[in-house]
């Protein structure tokens, strides 16, 4: 039924039901951060891929509804569990020119709703779901939010903005997600339950680097989690990661095969067995070189041109 074959059926209709009330928050210490609940929603990102038909048809059970609002063709999903009074949000990521032009679009701008400057073409997308969004949200729902790539970028505003709501955050997790704002707005939004995990050496975290005209630049919100070979990862917490995230693109390994959402799946589902931390300094000792036939590194000569499209997810 489906074109990934990192994804189940019975695992997508379990990702509501397993999503409880007592699950630790994302922004969690290292040792406990929850590998299952971040590969169930890591099916949900990816599940938001799929054509409409196929998401009904797999989360019925949860009154699903699915959107692509107004012209930026970023689909959402959002899906309901009433017995657990919880609210998942889907977001997808990067498939057409349409969507590589928002990415492209790195100035930055004031957001009046969050009071925090913000990426252009992300908040263009983050504002269209939003509009089309809020009435669906159940009132006094634990609501959680994910998204891949440019979808991350865009949930991650859409928490921002749920958040100055008083929508109930339960969690925001990402999946090679582009950075969104600056370092004054990732610290006004500071412990907001947030995970970022990064597979590997993919470049797409790493990027935009900073506006076009180079005069301000781009920082990540939220702790991160490296995702290594076996059971190993790093996790940076909120501060570090905030810092780590003004590294330019030449001060470390880049990787665009690592943005594949199923190299990230494929990863978490061995880390169902047991995660092991370790440090930052050490972690290309547990990097595994994966290039499809016929790739070859490109050199990178523009931060604005790092654009993946669907091939790369």
């Amino acid at each position: 039924m489906f074109k990934r074959n990192t994804i189940t059926a019975l695992a997508l209709t379990s990702l509501l039901l397993g999503l409880q009330a007592n699950l630790a928050p994302a922004q969690s210490q290292a040792q406990k951060i929850d590998f299952h609940v971040l590969l169930r929603l890591a099916q949900l990102s990816n599940l938001a891929y799929e054509p409409k038909s196929e998401i009904r048809q797999v989360l019925a059970k949860y009154l699903p509804s699915v959107s692509n609002p107004g012209e930026t063709n970023v689909q959402y999903i959002i899906g309901y569990n009433d017995k657990t009074k919880t609210q998942a949000i889907g977001v997808r990521g990067t498939v057409d020119e349409v969507n590589k032009r928002l990415n492209q679009n790195t100035a930055m701008v004031l957001d009046k709703k969050s009071g925090i400057m913000m990426h252009q073409g992300f908040r263009t997308a983050a504002l269209t779901i939003y509009k089309d969004l809020k009435p669906k949200l159940k009132p006094g729902y634990r609501t959680y939010l994910t998204g891949h790539s440019l979808g991350g970028a865009v949930a991650a505003i859409l928490t921002t903005y749920l958040h100055v709501d008083g929508v109930k955050i339960a969690g925001l997790y990402t999946y090679g997600q582009p950075k969104f704002t600056n370092v004054a707005g990732a610290k006004k939004f500071r412990g907001l339950p947030v995970l970022r995990a990064i597979y590997q050496n993919d470049v797409v975290p790493l990027v935009p680097n900073e506006t076009d005209d180079g005069k301000s630049s781009y920082r990540h919100m939220g702790p991160e989690v490296i995702l290594l070979q076996g059971p190993h990862f790093v996790y940076l917490k909120e501060d570090r990661a905030i810092r780590k995230s003004r590294l330019s693109l030449g001060k470390r390994p880049l990787s665009f095969p690592d943005h594949r959402l199923a190299r990230y799946i494929d990863n978490l589902n061995v880390k169902q067995k047991g995660a092991k931390e370790v440090p930052f300094k050490d972690r290309e000792k547990f990097v595994k070189r994966q290039r499809p036939a016929g790739y070859q590194q490109e050199e990178i000569k523009s931060k604005s041109n790092l654009t993946p499209n669907k091939a790369t997810q």
